[in-house]
């Protein structure tokens, strides 16, 4: 292990002692993200800094891989690092493009790769207005609607109205709109209230856009496109998130994933056979 490797462990630790002392409750994969988005946050784990390996970590940390991969793979998902397979994981500047997409994965039909996503959120607000949010999330009071564009690789926007049901999910106003531009929701949600988005149902259908969609969008007014219901289910088909999209006509194609996946990295067959962690939970 080289001595950089073991002084970002030694924090890693050191922080994770702290957090597991005030926070006793918290599941183990997120004590580990904690700690390390800590360190980030504080600046002592600095923007191009690699963290250790998988292995590394399972070698030298309380932690099994699978707990690892999970408090990694929910860093990513908040936009703090970025894993790149073959290259590693690197703690990365704070940008609002979204990594490890799970909606909006547009695809390049020629390369079959998937485009750059970036997020601007333009208002957070609470309305007392009912519609189809609250025919889903449930009576409430208010509901937390959150509006962002969103950028596919600078060849095209799509916008999308965000809701959450306030009586549960109100305290995501701690968080500035641009703490909440270039990642998951569904990482936020799961990092501040313990709710994992587990799978979506996705509802699609053509027809004439706002003009005040229009307008954001620099489309004609009355123009078509697509509007995309994507209802948010945790577990035992719990309604957390409401999102109303509208994608213009005539852009690449969009895939849609219902199940949520999960990354793993080319380290997995390398540890997981590893007697190490047998005993690690």
């Amino acid at each position: 292990m080289t001595v950089k490797n073991k002084d970002i462990h030694n924090q890693i630790l050191n922080c994770l002692d702290q957090i597991s002392e005030e926070q006793k409750n918290l599941p183990k994969n997120r004590k580990l993200s904690e700690s390390i988005l800590h360190l980030i946050e504080k600046g002592e784990l600095k923007p191009g800094d690699k963290l250790p390996t998988e292995s590394a970590l399972v070698n030298n940390m309380p932690f099994s891989l699978g707990t690892i991969q999970k408090a990694l793979r929910n860093l990513s998902e908040l936009g703090a690092i970025k894993r790149t397979k073959g290259s590693g994981t690197v703690v990365i500047e704070k940008t609002d493009e979204i990594f490890n997409l799970w909606q909006f994965r547009f695809t390049d039909e020629n390369s079959n790769s998937v485009f750059p996503v970036y997020s601007h959120v333009i208002s957070m607000d609470l309305i007392e207005q009912k519609g189809p949010w609250s025919e889903f999330l449930g009576n409430d009071e208010s509901y937390v609607r959150i509006v962002r564009e969103i950028d596919i690789d600078h060849r095209f926007n799509v916008f999308s109205y965000f809701y959450l049901s306030n009586s549960q999910f109100g305290s995501i106003f701690d968080f500035s709109p641009s703490e909440l531009e270039g990642v998951h929701f569904s990482a936020i949600i799961q990092r501040k209230f313990g709710i994992n988005t587990v799978r979506t149902n996705n509802r699609v259908v053509c027809s004439a856009f706002p003009d005040p969609i229009c307008l954001r969008l620099n489309l004609p007014s009355g123009a078509r496109g697509l509007i995309c219901q994507i209802l948010g289910f945790g577990p035992k088909n719990m309604p957390i998130s409401f999102q109303q999209v509208y994608i213009p006509a005539d852009v690449d194609p969009m895939e849609f994933r219902e199940l949520k996946p999960t990354w793993a990295s080319s380290e997995v067959s390398m540890v997981r056979n590893d007697p190490k962690s047998r005993n690690k939970e």
